[in-house]
């Protein structure tokens, strides 16, 4: 396929809904409710079959969206004078026979997924040599400590535990940076070893020695060999060296003492022995140039089209508050809130933008990626790509999930609210003008494209109505849409696109202040907790107490206890509960079957709910 084509001729690209979603620029908001309903209508198609990167109704929705801006008259930004900006994918990382992983003597058969396994982020050379043991693997110079300070592991197999010290994590519960998988594995590999092997700490009574699960999706890759072996097996090799075992071993560790050792009798061979799939894909690029002396400087809009595709649901189901087998046959995901939702609202911005008669003074970009679901890739390779012209974004705001506000409530949720020392202002303004209430929070928040930006320092939010119970599964819908919401939330981007874009001043970009640790690290670290209730929790700080609900999945756990989507989490058993971090680390000690006491606040009052918990997988 040719992806460096001006689009065909728009009556074969989904005529019949550009058509219903024709521009009516004057008018009332129903015709911007209807036409951002009838972009999600199309978008979120079983026709297009869940906008799976590397599948044909990605590229329906690709051209869907070029066709769009064509129409407009916004004119082309991408590749070669084209829409489109295309870049390599990997779809996909297969295990194949070749994967193979030897300690030298050893008598046991060994086999993948049992015995070991290759991280997703593992690069995919053969390697061989000696052990060496490094402790877990930690570098931290304000607490004093280098796990590699004893050793030289240049040519050498590094293994090391999983996780750090039970003490370094922080009062929330949550590990500290020094445990996350990327951390090590760049520890280890800017000391020259050849590969890196993970092994469990001590297990609880409960607990298996499970490994990680090879994860097919996913283009991470750190450069080195990177794989989890059994317990047993490293059990074998130390068992050489001396009598320690590693329970042992890892209680000296846990004191502060240092265990690092070369394993002399012990070498290694192996091949993580994956094939790459990969695949183009394309992000699709509009600008509208401004008027001025401005005009080179550029506000930038986005909103990613892909989504899950045909997928076998990953979502938990549950029944009678217990968690029950998951479905394996694939089922279409259509994606209309995350992220059709977005698109519509970006098309019609600019619809907005190209069709007003005063055109702006600092250029709009309109960028509709691809690949977020895997991991922000789309906008990873925009930035990288655009990157001696980033210097000239002055802002970036991005549109995720804005299909299903409430429908009485208005509220809108911004993640990067003071990202730009301008922005509050503009915010508070064009809110009341939209007439929409505010839940805004310093926090940037990691998992959507606008955080590609935001690593450039450009001042970004990201415009999302929150959280709800068909996230990610096959039922985000397109008759579930607030069209009403989202023509608002529409309406109060297109506005603060306009200021910034109009106002001499441009927002100086400012840090974050976090205050809390996300848990989820680098996003390769797997969780390490053990229980859910069943709910979809309330991201960012809206100023009240507690941390509040965005849904509740049918039949789980929070559901048969009586939780209802709204409700405010203030306290789980002692723990009092502010936010999403500390509602996680409040079960991080318990099992399943587990019943912890829960109180909530509901319309005011005070409720006390008996959560049973249910396994996290």
């Amino acid at each position: 396929m040719n992806f460096y084509r001006t689009p065909r001729n728009i009556q074969s690209i989904g005529m019949a809904v550009l058509t219903t979603a024709v521009i009516i620029f004057a008018g009332c908001a129903s015709d911007l409710e209807k036409r951002f309903q009838a972009h999600i209508d199309y978008l979120a198609s079983d026709e297009l079959g869940g906008r799976g990167v590397g599948t044909e109704g990605i590229e329906k929705a690709a051209e869907y969206i070029a066709g769009y801006f064509q129409q407009l008259g916004v004119e082309p930004a991408g590749d070669n004078n084209t829409y489109f900006q295309t870049f390599p994918l990997t779809m996909k990382r297969t295990l194949t026979d070749e994967c193979r992983l030897s300690f030298s003597d050893d008598p046991a058969v060994r086999l993948v997924e049992r015995d070991f396994i290759p991280f997703q982020f593992s690069s995919n050379e053969k390697f061989s040599g000696p052990l060496a043991f490094c402790g877990y693997g930690i570098v931290a110079e304000d607490k004093g400590r280098d796990d590699f300070v004893h050793i030289d592991v240049e040519g050498k197999v590094a293994i090391m535990f999983r996780g750090e010290p039970p003490s370094w994590s922080g009062s929330d519960g949550f590990p500290s940076r020094f445990a996350s998988f990327r951390n090590k594995i760049y520890n280890a590999k800017d000391r020259g070893a050849v590969a890196v092997l993970i092994v469990n700490q001590k297990l609880h009574d409960d607990e298996s020695d499970e490994l990680v699960k090879f994860q097919e999706k996913g283009a991470a890759d750190y450069g080195i060999p990177a794989f989890q072996i059994s317990r047993s097996m490293a059990e074998w090799a130390l068992t050489r060296e001396s009598d320690v075992t590693l329970d042992a071993l890892q209680d000296r560790l846990d004191t502060g003492a240092y265990a690092s050792k070369d394993w002399i009798k012990t070498s290694v061979e192996g091949f993580p022995g994956f094939k790459k799939v990969q695949e183009p894909t394309r992000n699709v690029v509009g600008i509208v140039r401004g008027r001025g002396p401005l005009a080179n400087e550029v506000v930038a809009i986005g909103a990613h089209y892909d989504h899950l595709g045909l997928a076998v649901p990953m979502m938990r189901k549950f029944k009678n508050g217990k968690l029950i087998a998951d479905s394996n046959v694939p089922e279409i995901h259509n994606g209309a809130d995350d992220n059709a939702s977005g698109i519509a609202g970006l098309l019609e911005i600019a619809a907005m933008f190209s069709q007003s008669d005063t055109r702006p003074q600092r250029s709009i970009l309109f960028v509709a990626f691809s690949a977020e679901e895997s991991g922000l890739l789309g906008s990873k390779y925009f930035v990288e790509q655009y990157s001696e012209n980033i210097k000239n974004t002055v802002a970036m705001l991005n549109m995720d999930m804005i299909g299903r506000m409430g429908r009485w409530s208005h509220k809108l949720q911004i993640f990067g609210s003071d990202s730009g020392d301008t922005f509050p202002a503009i915010l508070t303004s064009t809110a009341r003008q939209a007439g929409l209430t505010l839940k805004s929070t310093s926090e940037t928040g990691n998992r959507s494209d606008h955080a590609s930006f935001v690593r450039k320092e450009v001042p970004s939010m990201h415009f999302y109505t929150g959280g709800h119970s068909d996230y990610h599964k096959p039922t985000d819908d397109a008759y579930k849409i607030n069209a009403g919401g989202g023509a608002k939330v529409t309406t109060m981007v297109y506005h603060v696109a306009q200021r910034l874009a109009n106002d001499p001043k441009k927002p100086i970009y400012q840090v974050a202040k976090h205050k809390k640790k996300d848990p989820s690290g680098d996003g390769n670290d797997l969780p390490t907790y053990r229980v859910v209730m069943g709910l979809a929790p309330g991201y960012g700080d809206d100023g009240k107490a507690g941390m509040a609900v965005d849904a509740v999945s049918p039949d789980g756990p929070a559901y048969v206890a009586g939780m209802k989507a709204g409700d405010r989490i203030i306290q789980i058993g002692e723990k009092s509960v502010a936010n999403v971090y500390d509602y996680m680390a409040a079960t991080r000690n318990n099992k399943a079957g587990d019943t912890v006491e829960v109180i909530v606040t509901r319309k005011d009052k005070q409720i006390t709910l008996h959560v049973t918990l249910a396994p996290a997988r």
